[in-house]
């Protein structure tokens, strides 16, 4: 009798358990096939997006008198996830333009849980002119911009310092102990170079999407 009331009771625990955990798991499936999604196609791999290039670079260009173009500045970031919902965007200041001399590297930490997922925005600019006019329909129309990149901006829900930065900023012409800088800090505003607009309007959905699976929610003030 005890052993078909032990049966009878694991019969009974068993659904409920499996209740349980089958959501936890298709969150589970859910969260890493979004994540595998932004990694194949954001960052740089071999047969990936724009022939394994990536998405995520910020490039500003000057005018020359001959009508040509010259690189100013040159940014790329990339996203890592490490293992569920901890990722670390790293960005990159490339030793081109204005930063040839001062080339640096920072690496943002934090947990998707942090993040307010509806502080996501998309800012658009064009990288040959004025970037701050995209902001505007009719100036963008009127400068005749054309606003092909983009900066996917967000914040950590209530604004709290949750986002870990580690940085090292590198003098090239110097050596040494002044050869490089290094430090770290906490912040609440991440964002994500895109240099592609069409492309950021779907990476910002993908992002909010692994944001919510995480858990994460609205500011409340």
């Amino acid at each position: 009798m005890q052993k078909k009331m032990i049966a009878g009771a694991v019969l009974v625990i068993l659904p409920i358990i499996a209740a349980i955990a089958c959501p936890a798991m298709k969150r589970r499936h859910d969260l890493n096939e979004t994540l595998a999604w932004i990694d194949q196609t954001y960052n740089p791999h071999d047969g990936g997006d724009i022939l394994g290039h990536g998405h995520g670079w910020e490039r500003h260009y000057t005018p020359n008198p001959d009508r040509t173009e010259t690189l100013a500045e040159e940014y790329q970031t990339t996203v890592a996830s490490h293992g569920g919902c901890k990722v670390t965007i790293r960005s990159e200041t490339l030793a081109v333009g204005i930063w040839k001399e001062m080339p640096s590297e920072h690496n943002y930490s934090f947990n998707l849980h942090d993040i307010d997922p509806n502080s996501i925005a998309i800012k658009t600019f064009d990288p040959y002119k004025d970037a701050t006019n995209c902001q505007d329909a009719a100036d963008a129309k009127d400068s005749n911009l054309q606003c092909t990149d983009a900066e996917i901006v967000f914040f950590t829900r209530n604004g709290a310092p949750a986002i870990k930065e580690e940085y090292v900023k590198t003098f090239t012409k110097l050596k040494g102990a002044d050869h490089e800088q290094r430090g770290t800090s906490k912040q609440q505003e991440m964002w994500l170079l895109v240099d592609d607009a069409d492309y950021a309007q779907r990476l910002a959905r993908a992002w909010k999407h692994a944001i919510e699976l995480c858990g994460g929610k609205a500011s409340k003030f």
